[in-house]
């Protein structure tokens, strides 16, 4: 009884000792994300946890809401923009419908590896567009942006896709964006929009015979199962952009500023640096299943990069050319750079 007696106020001390530390936060950072807790966003928001109540001493506490919790992506943005949600990160898909000029990162075959989309994600043209936004919402800052589910690629049922002439009639699985179906029409395809919960079901029962996705999500749903090829093309990297209330930020003291600045720019570094490991480690998973993994010839991918021009044309009819002539100049000078960074280490 008295063993007993003892445990009780040990635990009860170590729970009053836990509720003064979680009353000693000054602030409160809520992070809301769509992701289960086994994904990349969960990941993210572990470190981020992490790093910023350490190294605030406490003066900053970081509640993780997973699983859409607080809604979707549109829904977050919403909150952050009422300032009732302070951090969620999207696809470009999130904040289309905020900034539809921002789906210019998301056209086909303009960025050709991680090296390049890296450089951009650190340029000045998401200066601009944190500018533009920050403007059209009132409230909703774009503090860092990184990488969540790699590449798409194109990973089929029934046929290898080597070339674009291989995509004629097939029923190519996109989400509901009118650039995506666009842009599997141009390629020759059909273009079959699935809802992420039904994507399973409609790959085996044929009602697509595709879908645009990474190995880091095939492998956790078991969509391997249906699925028995992928092309690597690589047509479009998957941009996480993280968006903060401007106003919760501004009301910091300007060290917990710099610190939370910091903070989310190595989270989104942490989160784009998982998904290289994943995605590397999933592909061989896949393989493991009997899946076959084929990367185009520079001819054969060619003929899948003519999609580009078309689809630059779509864009510009759409929304004008400011922003895509903005997003190719980031391009150019990414590849510059790449460029000079490969021959240094050369020693050309």
């Amino acid at each position: 009884m008295k063993k007993l007696l003892i445990t009780s106020m040990l635990v009860g001390a170590l729970a009053g000792g836990f509720a003064t530390v979680a009353k000693a936060a000054e602030f409160t950072i809520k992070y809301a994300h769509v992701g289960p807790v086994t994904s990349d966003d969960q990941v993210a928001g572990e470190f981020l946890k992490s790093f910023l109540e350490a190294r605030s001493n406490g003066r900053i506490a970081v509640e993780i809401y997973p699983g859409a919790q607080l809604g979707n992506f549109r829904e977050m943005i919403e909150q952050v923009q009422l300032n009732t949600l302070e951090l969620t990160h999207t696809t470009v898909g999130g904040i289309a419908s905020f900034f539809p000029e921002l789906q210019v990162t998301d056209i086909p075959y303009m960025m050709n590896g991680d090296a390049i989309a890296e450089n951009i994600a650190q340029s000045a043209f998401f200066d601009d567009v944190r500018e533009e936004i920050l403007k059209k919402t009132g409230n909703v800052r774009l503090v860092a942006v990184g990488n969540t589910g790699r590449w798409r690629n194109f990973f089929t049922t029934k046929k290898l896709i080597k070339s674009a002439s291989d995509m004629a009639g097939v029923k190519m699985r996109t989400i509901n964006s009118p650039l995506q179906i666009e842009f599997i029409k141009s390629l020759g395809g059909n273009p079959t929009p699935v809802a992420w919960g039904e994507l399973y079901t409609s790959l085996q029962t044929g009602v697509v015979e595709g879908t645009k996705n990474a190995a880091t999500d095939i492998i956790p749903t078991k969509m391997y199962e249906a699925v028995k090829y992928v092309t690597l093309d690589e047509h479009a990297y998957l941009f996480a952009f993280w968006w903060m209330s401007d106003q919760w930020l501004k009301k910091l003291p300007a060290d917990l500023q710099d610190l939370v600045i910091d903070g989310v720019q190595q989270t989104a570094m942490v989160q784009s640096d998982w998904n290289k490991e994943y995605d590397a480690r999933a592909l061989k998973e896949f393989q493991g299943f009997g899946g076959t993994v084929y990367v185009p010839t520079p001819e054969e991918r060619a003929t899948f990069v003519a999609a580009r021009d078309k689809m630059k044309v779509w864009f510009v009819e759409k929304y004008g050319d400011t922003w895509l002539k903005k997003f190719e100049k980031a391009v150019a000078d990414a590849e510059s750079q790449v460029s000079s960074k490969i021959s240094r280490v050369i020693g050309r």
